[in-house]
Parts: C-alpha cells; structure tokens; sequence
C-alpha cells in the first residue's frame, strides 16, 4: 500500500541520463518580430534639411523603425560630437550627422565621425545642391550656397528656402541617389 509501481497507472519517475531532458514547454509564443532599427539625424541646417529629413522619415520605403531629426547649430565637428552623445544617451541604433560644408574646414569632422562611429554627410556647399540633384541629371559646381540656391530658384519658380514642400523633390529621390 505505500509504494507506488508501474501498475497503479502512473508512470514511474525516470532518472535524466545524460545532459539533456525531454521535457518540452508547449507553451505558445507570441508573434516574434525582428526589432526595428533606430536612427538619429542631426543637422545643421535649421530649416531646409529639417523638413527634407522630417518628409522622408515618412515615406513607406523607409525601412527604420523609428526616426528622429533634429536641429544642431555649429560646425560640422560639433554636430557629429553632438550626434554620438544623443546616440549613446538615448540608445538609437544609427546616428548621422548631415551638415553643409560651406567654409567649414571638415577634416576633423571626418575624423571625429570616423572615431565616433557616427554616419557624416557633408553637401558641399550646401544642402541645396543634393536638392538640385533631385530635379536634373547633374549640376555645375557651386562656389556657395547663394549660387546653389539660385539655380534651384531657376529651375523650380517655386523654391522656398524656409518653406520646403517635399513633393517637388518626392519622385527624384531615386535620381539623386
């Protein structure tokens, strides 16, 4: 009466041999899905690159997760410094720093982006021209960022430097890559 055996129709605890068990948890999982990638844009470029970057964070082939653009005055150096501190802070996956070149000296910002692991995109001179590159096959070289602008006023009547409506440049995305 006080033991059980194989017969009272419970099965007998068997002794592991071995590393490995055969339990299983069937237990079921929820839906797994990769985790999306973060990425920081930082700029330099108070108006005309914030709207760029804020317009196509929302375009359906961008594949981050999350994306975030901000605003950071200086130098190109600065801004990439910047973009590392906020990565590391705020854990985003990327970091990039997107300046205009202007009369900057950007050696050290190539640099610094180099040590920092931090992605660095210089418009040489300036933002406009990677703009422009939207709209034609190729453009003449810029001496500044006045010139730049010009010509994009020139081929688009409408251009507003403070007030980029990103659907004159949606459909040449592909082409200024």
């Amino acid at each position: 009466m006080g033991s059980k055996s194989a017969s009272s129709g419970r099965n007998p605890v068997r002794p592991r041999r071995g590393r490995f068990s055969r339990e299983t948890n069937l237990r079921r999982l929820g839906e797994i899905r990769d985790e999306l990638r973060s990425v920081l844009i930082l700029t330099n470029g108070e108006s005309t690159e914030l709207d760029y970057f804020t317009a196509v964070k929302a375009e359906p082939w961008i594949t981050a997760g999350k994306v975030i653009v901000k605003f950071q005055n200086g130098e190109p150096s600065a801004v990439v410094f910047r973009a590392a501190a906020l990565r590391d802070e705020n854990d985003y996956d990327e970091a990039w720093a997107v300046c205009d070149r202007d009369e900057f000296d950007v050696t050290s910002a190539i640099a610094d982006a180099g040590a920092r692991q931090v992605g660095l995109t210089l418009s040489v001179p300036s933002f406009e021209v990677w703009l422009i590159l939207h709209l034609t096959e190729a453009c003449s070289r810029f001496n500044n960022a006045r010139q730049a602008d010009r010509y994009l006023k020139g081929i688009l009547p409408t251009w507003d430097k403070t007030a980029l409506r990103f659907a004159d440049f949606e459909a040449g995305v592909a082409n200024a890559v």
